[in-house]
């Protein structure tokens, strides 16, 4: 009997204590929902409050206006500073202002928006069916002018064919796609050897028959990318023995001996 009576009274406290360690969890709970739910109030409130747009900076642009830039970027003043997407609006600022190579936006809290900017510049001009193009040294279309031809820009007129896509915006397309990369690696060719500022005309209308004028003083035969680097160096050393006033053509298709003809 005594034993009953123990058992019962022990029974009894565990249920108690019991009782009491649900209490507690679910005060415990308790608090910590109202900690959660007034850390969000505040986060909230802070958000609406004090992280409004003040200010909006561009930073790199030469081509486009503070005005042409910001206004691309879907937030005004007052605005909450993570109203909008910053990624879509880099998207957006790319499609619509040709000039821009990239983009990043990003947020100074608490108030300012910082867009910052690199623009591409025009490094050849290109006469196709009956319109001039202005590209970027990578061939993207960065507009068209109706006022000029390429020979009138004072950029290197590039001569190209089996062209099959221009459009502004976009990147040149060629039916043959070794064209493009033709001109790519003439001009890292001629960047390397420091002579891509006196590059006045390049003509790639075949691959197998390269021409390009230096300063407007050379007619420049490379003939084809073959030993490209060769030949670009021994240019330039036999430029470096001529005097500035030199005109004619010079023949390096033959990347061991050179021909220099001079008016």
């Amino acid at each position: 009997m005594e034993q009953q009576r123990f058992i019962r009274k022990n029974q009894a406290l565990f249920d108690a204590q019991r009782r009491q360690e649900k209490k507690r969890t679910r005060r415990t709970v308790f608090y910590v929902l109202l900690f959660v739910a007034v850390s969000l109030i505040f986060v909230g409130v802070c958000f609406a409050v004090f992280l409004n747009v003040e200010t909006i900076e561009v930073k790199g642009n030469e081509k486009y206006t503070y005005e042409q830039i910001a206004g691309m970027i879907p937030v005004e003043i007052g605005d909450n500073i993570y109203s909008f997407k910053a990624g879509a609006a880099e998207e957006a600022i790319k499609r619509a202002l040709p000039y821009v190579g990239s983009v990043a936006i990003s947020r100074d809290l608490p108030k300012t928006v910082v867009v910052e900017i690199s623009e591409k510049k025009a490094y050849y001009a290109a006469d196709l069916a009956g319109e001039t193009f202005l590209l970027s040294d990578d061939l993207k279309v960065l507009e068209k002018i109706t006022d000029r031809t390429a020979a009138q820009t004072g950029l290197t007129v590039l001569k190209v064919s089996n062209v099959r896509r221009c459009v502004v915006g976009e990147t040149v397309q060629f039916v043959d796609s070794r064209t493009y990369d033709t001109i790519i690696e003439l001009f890292a060719a001629f960047k390397k050897n420091f002579i891509d500022d006196d590059i006045t005309a390049l003509d790639v209308r075949s691959r197998f028959d390269i021409y390009f004028d230096y300063q407007n003083r050379f007619e420049v035969y490379l003939g084809d990318m073959q030993n490209c680097d060769i030949k670009m160096r021994f240019l330039v050393g036999i430029i470096g023995e001529l005097y500035d006033t030199d005109r004619g053509t010079i023949d390096v298709s033959n990347h061991t001996e050179a021909s220099v003809l001079l008016k």
